[in-house]
């Protein structure tokens, strides 16, 4: 089976979204299928190897790119793969499928979430209107992560096949949390506050008494400045004692940060498949989260410890993760990562699935 993934920002940056896009088409080719990487060009591939990087001239303004020659990176594909939703370039990406008798598979992302469809309502209900109902029903499949986004879907109107197929995670051998040295709890992300609740944490913080509280870090990288509201509620709260707010870490400092953490804390209002959480888990690590399906998959499998997303929920999740039952939670979660999700066994489900649907 060929492949290709059509991301324009597949060489941009090293967050969650870009490195999903290395690790499927690196799984796929493990599993023996072929994997192209069909990505915006001016930037250098990396060095060669098993999967085949390939750019797409785009032409019109930066948030209005369309690719031009798809066509000619689709020869000879069984299948092509679409990520995220409402954009442009999807739907642009989708009519020279069609055109090509090439099927596609939509992998939203947690894009039809009703919480994201509710951003910006009025707009999205002309978008889906004009396009993107045709981009969703004329799919060969829609990917999720877990059976629960399943009702997003049907929210929509969508009942055709779908794909059930977590993101993986590169997991060590064996948990790698040092057991807490650095004494704090930790969040990685994107300053979304409002997605990522991040209002809601430090509410939690505040809920908690000062002798109880842990020290929080908070690292990522900006969205939309909000970044700066975010350290003007630590500030509003009185919780500048408590509560770092600090820059994006990747790499060796990433994981160095990750395995000093006395705890992790990824308190989404909604999304699907945290990386973040992914890895923090991976390693072990005292994971406390709140219902989202990643979330819900791993407090059911008894690998995380599960909270409400308001304040009083997750201030008594923040005391739990200073329990004994956290470390034995976090030594739960990362045997479970090894068992299901690595990249080998997640790829694989979505090939076997993927060959079915075709």
């Amino acid at each position: 089976m060929r492949i290709v993934r059509y991301y324009p920002r597949a060489m941009v940056g090293d967050g969650g979204m870009t490195s999903a896009v290395k690790k499927w088409s690196q799984g796929f080719v493990d599993a023996g299928a072929e994997a192209v990487i069909a990505y915006d060009e001016g930037v250098e591939p990396p060095p060669r190897g098993d999967v085949e990087w390939l750019p797409v001239r785009h032409a019109g303004r930066p948030r209005l790119k369309l690719p031009v020659g798809l066509e000619d990176i689709l020869e000879g594909a069984d299948v092509l793969v679409l990520h995220s939703g409402w954009t442009l370039h999807n739907l642009r990406a989708a009519a020279v499928a069609r055109r090509t008798g090439v099927p596609y598979i939509l992998e939203p992302r947690g894009a039809y979430d009703p919480h994201i469809v509710a951003r910006k309502r009025w707009l999205k209900k002309a978008w889906w209107a004009a396009w993107e109902r045709r981009l969703v029903h004329d799919a060969a499949a829609i990917h999720v992560f877990f059976e629960p986004e399943r009702e997003h879907l049907a929210a929509l109107g969508y009942n055709g096949p779908v794909i059930v197929a977590s993101n993986g995670v590169d997991a060590p051998d064996a948990p790698q949390w040092d057991g807490g040295s650095g004494g704090y709890v930790l969040w990685l992300g994107r300053f979304d506050p409002e997605h990522k609740g991040l209002d809601i944490l430090l509410r939690a913080m505040r809920v908690v008494p000062p002798a109880e509280r842990p020290h929080l870090r908070l690292n990522g990288p900006d969205w939309r400045a909000r970044k700066a509201k975010v350290a003007a509620l630590v500030r509003a709260l009185g919780l500048q004692e408590w509560v770092t707010v600090g820059e994006a870490v990747y790499g060796d400092d990433k994981r160095a940060m990750l395995r000093a953490a006395s705890g992790f804390v990824y308190p989404s209002r909604w999304d699907a498949c945290p990386n973040s959480t992914l890895e923090a888990v991976s390693l072990g690590i005292p994971t406390l989260v709140t219902p989202y399906p990643l979330g819900r998959f791993f407090a059911a499998e008894g690998g995380a410890l599960l909270a409400q997303p308001d304040a009083a929920g997750l201030a008594d999740g923040l005391r739990r993760l200073a329990t004994p039952e956290a470390p034995a939670a976090g030594r739960t979660g990362a045997r479970v990562v090894r068992s299901q999700l690595s990249w080998d066994a997640v790829a694989r489900s979505w090939l076997d699935q993927v060959q079915r649907v075709l």
